[in-house]
C-alpha cells in the first residue's frame, strides 16, 4: 500500500455522521458538512469528471457547480445509508448531473451560492496527469482507484496524530514501513528496531502488535463512513486493498 502524500486529513471516523449531518435542515450543521465532502471526494470525482471526457477548466467549473447543487437541492435528503456505500451515491449523482450540465451548454447555476474551500488550478491538473492511472479505466475506477489513495492516506495520518499524541511519533516512524510491508518483521527486523528504539525485541514485538490492532480501528472507523453496514467493512477493506494491488 502506498498512500498518496498530497491528500487532505480527517476522514470522519463515525458511521455516516457526515450524511446525517448533510441532510440537516440546519444550514449551520450542512453547509460545514458539504465543506467536508468537498475535502474528501474532491480529487477522486475531479478524477471521474476528467475521465467522462471534460478539460481541466471545464471539470473544475462543473465540479463546483455540482457541491453547489448538492447543497441547494436538498440532494442528500434521499440518500439511503441502507442502500449503497457514499461513493457509489455520489458517482451516480454526478452522471446524472453531468448529463444536464452538458445539454444546459456548461452554464453554472447559483454556483457562487457556496464556495468550498477546494484546490483549483494548474496543480490540480497537473496532479490528475500524475495520478490518473491506466487511461483505459473506467470514470468508476478511476473514482474508487482515487478514493482508496484517500482514505488510506487520511488513515495514516490520523493515525500518525494519535500516536504523536500518545508520545509515540518515533515509534510510528520506526513501525509505519513494517506496516506497509504487508505488517509482519522480517529476519533480523525485531533486533534493528530494537537498536533503533531502544526497547527489547520482545516489546518491539508488543508494540508492533498494538500498532497494528490501532491501525485496523483507525481503518475500520473510515470505511465504516462510507459503507451500509458494520458487516460490510471487511469485504470493503478487501477491494480497497485489491485496489492498491492493480496500481
Amino acid at each position: 500500500m502506498k498512500p498518496d502524500p498530497h491528500c487532505d486529513p480527517c476522514f470522519p471516523d463515525t458511521r455516516w455522521t457526515l450524511i446525517s449531518r448533510l441532510r440537516s435542515g440546519d444550514e449551520s450543521v450542512s453547509r460545514p458538512a458539504l465543506s467536508e465532502l468537498c475535502t474528501q471526494y474532491h480529487f477522486p470525482l475531479y478524477c471521474f469528471i476528467r475521465r467522462r471526457g471534460l478539460n481541466h477548466h471545464d471539470a473544475e467549473d462543473a465540479l463546483q457547480d455540482f457541491f453547489a447543487k448538492l447543497l441547494r437541492l436538498d440532494s442528500f435528503a434521499s440518500a439511503d445509508p441502507e442502500k449503497g456505500r457514499l461513493r457509489s451515491y455520489l458517482a451516480t449523482a454526478l452522471h446524472r448531473f453531468l448529463i444536464d450540465w452538458r445539454k444546459n451548454g456548461h452554464l453554472p447555476r447559483d454556483s457562487n451560492d457556496f464556495q468550498p474551500c477546494t484546490p483549483r488550478g494548474d496543480a490540480l491538473n497537473l496532479r490528475y496527469e500524475r495520478e490518473s492511472g491506466d487511461t483505459s479505466d473506467s470514470p468508476e475506477t478511476i473514482l474508487d482507484r482515487r478514493w482508496a489513495h484517500e482514505l488510506m492516506t487520511r488513515v495514516l495520518t490520523n493515525l500518525r496524530e494519535t500516536q504523536t499524541a500518545r508520545g509515540k511519533g518515533r515509534l510510528y516512524d520506526a513501525l509505519l514501513p513494517v506496516l506497509l510491508a504487508g505488517g509482519r518483521l522480517q529476519r533480523g527486523q525485531s533486533a534493528e528496531l530494537a537498536a533503533e528504539l531502544g526497547i527489547s525485541e520482545g516489546n518491539v514485538r508488543i508494540s508492533l502488535s498494538r500498532f497494528l490492532r490501532d491501525y485496523r480501528d483507525a481503518l475500520e472507523a473510515a470505511v465504516l463512513e462510507t459503507v451500509p453496514s458494520r458487516h460490510q467493512i471487511p469485504e470493503e477493506i478487501s477491494y480497497l486493498l485489491s485496489l492498491f494491488s492493480r496500481d
